[in-house]
């Protein structure tokens, strides 16, 4: 091929690249003057981009922590898992609840579906189905509410949509990005609304939604006694009594008492 002709085709694409990129951001402003307008809220990822990033980011962290395969506490998890799933309203994700080998006592969950809980939390929680029903609940709140999704387009914004549109390079970095976003607050009002509407899904998945209230209690203990380990997981969050308070007025608006807690 003659050079004049290499160097043609070279501006020819490069001219089809930028025309496509300033469509794409065309219409990404459009989207958001319409949302800003409307007073809605935007969603600039796809139900489908929102999962494979998750998914993509999970994979990455899970990397980073390795999976616990202890048969007894993966049949454990497994099982509370899939009967919050069908109690999800709306269950639209494909729910995926994984145990991480750490001994921090955290949980966390991904847009799309992917929720960890760290082996330490289990064992903070002393195998308690019915505590574990809740942190695991709080956490399929985060994804069945779009709270995580929502976080990474405030966060990352245009250049996690056009990565994605363009399937480019720096998609694997939006995903070791996006499992450091997972570990910060995701604000007071979510997480209240995540201890709620957690109480909800382990109640109708059968478990005694009490037990909130006895998992913050145990919160703000460890959290006195070894701050270090919750640092990053309640640096930000709404401080544990207003949480105990905050859970205990819902289980009294509910009209519902248990074995942990008696309105």
């Amino acid at each position: 091929m003659l050079p004049g002709r290499r160097e043609g085709q070279r501006e020819v694409l490069i001219v089809n690249n930028c025309r496509r990129y300033q469509r794409i951001c065309i219409l990404v402003a459009i989207l958001t003057a319409l949302t800003a307008f409307c007073g809605c809220q935007s969603r600039l990822i796809s139900r489908s981009q929102e999962i494979q990033l998750g998914q993509d980011a999970g994979d990455d962290f899970e990397h980073k922590y390795g999976r616990d395969h202890d048969p007894a506490r993966n049949a454990l998890v497994n099982s509370i898992g899939a009967n919050l799933e069908r109690a999800a309203e709306p269950p639209d994700y494909p729910y995926d609840y994984r145990i991480l080998a750490s001994n921090q006592p955290n949980a966390v969950a991904f847009p799309g579906g992917r929720i960890y809980i760290f082996r330490g939390m289990i064992k903070a929680l002393e195998d308690d189905q019915d505590k574990i029903a809740w942190v695991l609940g709080h956490e399929t709140t985060h994804v069945a509410h779009q709270h995580a999704v929502h976080r990474i387009e405030r966060q990352l914004g245009y250049e996690a949509i056009i990565a994605l549109i363009f399937k480019k390079k720096s998609a694997a970095r939006i995903a070791g990005t996006v499992g450091s976003l997972m570990l910060l607050d995701y604000g007071r009002d979510n997480e209240f609304e995540a201890d709620r509407e957690g109480m909800l899904y382990a109640h109708n998945a059968g478990y005694d939604p009490t037990a909130a209230v006895a998992v913050l209690e145990l919160f703000q203990e460890i959290q006195s006694r070894e701050p270090n380990d919750f640092e990053i997981m309640f640096a930000t969050h709404p401080g544990n009594k207003d949480r105990i308070n905050h859970a205990r007025g819902y289980l009294e608006k509910m009209g519902w008492s248990g074995a942990y807690y008696t309105p």
